[in-house]
């Protein structure tokens, strides 16, 4: 099923999404999982990702047509990057790859974040400059008090100006001589003149025309694909057949982004891509190291049924091998194994 998630366009700037399910209406889905491989808090709750397994209770579910939308609050835009993520809705059986969009978080106001007022919070209290005190006026003298008189110091006289002595008397100088150097100029323009003429005059020498070399062919455009990421991939629209053989050379260098390609590939219904997503989980042909951390037969049982029915014939020689493997384990009392015979084996 082809679900679609898209920002709440009914609550902007809240951080909501929509996980509309199509086909869906009157179902009822009380929780959501969120899961991603290869991390050590791989499950998403509503104070972030953790260890333990956590689930996000929509904040509106409702029926639009014959569609079941769910309404996710803000902690899910919070934590969840653009990208492949593993969705899971237990109630309708869902669990798949998805497409995370770009949703904005909720803004700081919407939620009570940094910035938002907080009643009852005094502001500030600021303090007043100290003024200056300006200095008290003169007192005036009482009417009883005896003012004494001082005589003001008599001013002595200047001294007469001294007279400027006169400037000393210089002997004539002698003439110079006339300068030369506008007949220099004279003979360098003449000079520069000639140059000119000869050179126009003088015949030019024959050019002889040699072959330009041929250009250099243009390299090929670089392959978009080589240094994207999951996400990036995921937005081209590539077909499935490309997005595995991407996701295959990338197993010995960036497991986890293979592991998402391939889980991307396998969603859109690709037999060979199923099959590739089983190996990855079949005990016979896991890989230590890798983007998984162990095998797990009961996924690999669900998967190599799959790829048999999108129509893989080589799917069938792997799926009995692990048959074989699962009915000697039945056979010594594990659970584990006989659920998963029953349930993928007729």
């Amino acid at each position: 099923m082809r679900l679609r998630i898209e920002e709440d366009p009914y609550r902007p700037g809240e951080g909501c999404a929509r996980v509309v399910l199509p086909g869906m209406a009157g179902r009822e889905a009380p929780a959501v999982t969120f899961t991603r491989e290869g991390f050590g808090a791989d499950s998403l709750g509503p104070d972030g990702w953790q260890v333990a397994a956590g689930r996000l209770t929509p904040i509106e579910s409702a029926s639009e047509g014959d569609d079941l939308v769910l309404v996710l609050g803000p902690e899910a835009a919070e934590h969840l990057e653009p990208g492949p993520v593993r969705l899971g809705i237990p109630a309708i059986g869902i669990d798949q790859v998805v497409i995370w969009p770009e949703i904005a978080p909720a803004q700081a106001g919407k939620r009570g974040g940094f910035g938002a007022n907080r009643p009852g919070q005094a502001p500030p209290r600021r303090v007043p400059g100290r003024a200056e005190t300006p200095p008290p006026p003169p007192k005036p003298p009482a009417s009883d008090e005896t003012v004494v008189l001082r005589p003001t110091p008599r001013a002595e006289p200047l001294p007469p100006p001294r007279p400027i002595d006169p400037p000393p008397i210089r002997a004539p100088e002698a003439p110079q001589p006339a300068s030369r150097l506008p007949l220099v100029l004279l003979a360098l323009l003449l000079l520069a003149g000639a140059g000119a003429a000869a050179w126009w005059f003088w015949p030019a020498p024959a050019v002889v025309a040699t072959p330009s070399a041929p250009a250099a062919p243009a390299a090929p455009p670089a392959d978009p694909t080589a240094t994207a990421t999951p996400a990036e991939i995921a937005a081209m629209n590539l077909p499935p057949a490309r997005v595995l053989e991407i996701g295959q050379a990338r197993q010995a260098t960036r497991p986890q982004d293979a592991l998402l390609l391939i889980e991307l590939a396998a969603d859109a219904g690709h037999a060979p891509a199923i099959s590739a997503l089983a190996r990855l989980y079949d005990p016979a042909t896991f890989t230590p190291g890798g983007a998984l951390s162990m095998p797990n037969p009961t996924k690999a049982a669900e998967l190599w049924r799959a790829a048999e029915r999108a129509g893989d014939t080589a799917a069938a020689a792997p799926r009995a091998i692990l048959r074989d493997r699962l009915e000697t384990a039945a056979r010594g009392g594990d659970t584990v194994a006989q659920l998963a015979l029953r349930d993928f084996w007729p």
